[in-house]
């Protein structure tokens, strides 16, 4: 808990406003009111989870120095500072840590990792501002904090999940200066080495796909009137939640968790909540049975297509049955693995 950051980092920012797919407000406030006060959370029956690092995590920062070579080598420029920290100025509780500054460009210089199914979900057309929200409020946070208005937001694209590629025992290299000792010719059509070793140099790795067009630059530009709002509900989080040591509101179930983790007695249900509970089993026994109906059904479908089929179905077909209506309409689809 000693090494947990205190103040409201860039990373922490979405998050503090809400914007996070990962974090909460009431994460972020026990993570920090627990690196100001250890043992805050559970003097107080809070539950806060350990910090885990994920395989997205563990990629990322083996590619960082990676990312930020091939950045500079495509503008000719060097990029320095690498983990400067800044504080905002006359707000010592916002701070970050930057990347790196592009020394010719007088630009802020963050890279990041994703994978092909994420990046062409949440991504925009290379050269544009247009990346995911939470990376938009961390680049603005940055130059909040620096005074910087530009920045550059490099990313780097894996065509797949990396939680799969360790699955499958493969694990970022930085010995040999990150280069690989196999011929990097052998990438297949998923930018996977074909003979299976289980290291890979990062640097050859990195340059292998900026080769195969995995690698994309997004300039964005400093937002007065988005910094000026962040700026007030970070102050406000602060003053409020912070140094008031109140809980900012749960916004999830997750949530509800962390403040409650043991029941407390025996409560009595109001009108409204009895009805709320009533109807929540109601719902839930519907369901079930609905699934139930729905396995039913399938069974019965399946049965039915291939009894009336020249040539039955298994996990070994390459055919598919497709059930029609009497208007030609198509109903459902089976392969042998999967009914829809």
């Amino acid at each position: 808990m000693g090494s947990t950051p205190i103040n409201i980092s860039a990373s922490r920012g979405a998050a503090v406003l809400g914007m996070s797919e990962w974090s909460t407000p009431l994460k972020v406030w026990m993570e920090i009111m627990e690196a100001k006060e250890p043992g805050f959370c559970a003097g107080r029956g809070y539950k806060l989870e350990p910090f885990e690092e994920s395989a997205a995590m563990r990629w990322g920062l083996a590619f960082e120095d990676e990312i930020c070579k091939i950045a500079a080598d495509k503008h000719n420029d060097g990029i320095t500072w690498h983990e400067k920290e800044y504080e905002k100025s006359g707000f010592d509780y916002i701070t970050c840590h930057i990347d790196g500054y592009y020394k010719n460009l007088k630009g802020l210089h963050e890279g990041k990792t994703t994978n092909s199914r994420t990046y062409y979900s949440k991504w925009g057309e290379p050269g544009t501002d247009h990346i995911p929200r939470s990376y938009q409020i961390q680049v603005q946070h940055q130059m909040l904090c620096s005074g910087i208005n530009d920045c550059i937001v490099s990313v780097l694209v894996f065509p797949k999940m990396v939680d799969e590629w360790e699955e499958m025992g493969w694990r970022p290299d930085h010995s040999n200066g990150g280069e690989s000792s196999h011929d990097l010719n052998k990438l297949n059509e998923d930018g996977i080495h074909m003979d299976y070793s289980e290291e890979i140099g990062t640097l050859d790795w990195a340059q292998a796909l900026d080769q195969m067009g995995f690698f994309h630059q997004y300039p964005v530009k400093a937002n007065p009137d988005l910094q000026a709002l962040m700026l007030e509900k970070y102050t406000a989080f602060w003053n409020a939640n912070v140094l008031g040591k109140v809980p900012p509101e749960p916004r999830n179930y997750d949530d509800i968790k962390r403040l409650a983790i043991e029941p407390k007695g025996t409560i009595v249900a109001t009108e409204e909540e009895w009805r709320w509970s009533k109807e929540y089993k109601d719902i839930t026994d519907e369901m079930r049975a609905a699934n139930k109906r729905k396995d039913e059904l399938k069974t019965l479908l399946i049965k039915n297509m291939n009894s009336r089929a020249e040539a039955p179905i298994d996990d070994d077909s390459v055919e598919k049955f497709i059930l029609v209506g009497p208007d030609g309409e198509k109903l459902n689809t089976f392969n042998g693995k999967t009914f829809r």
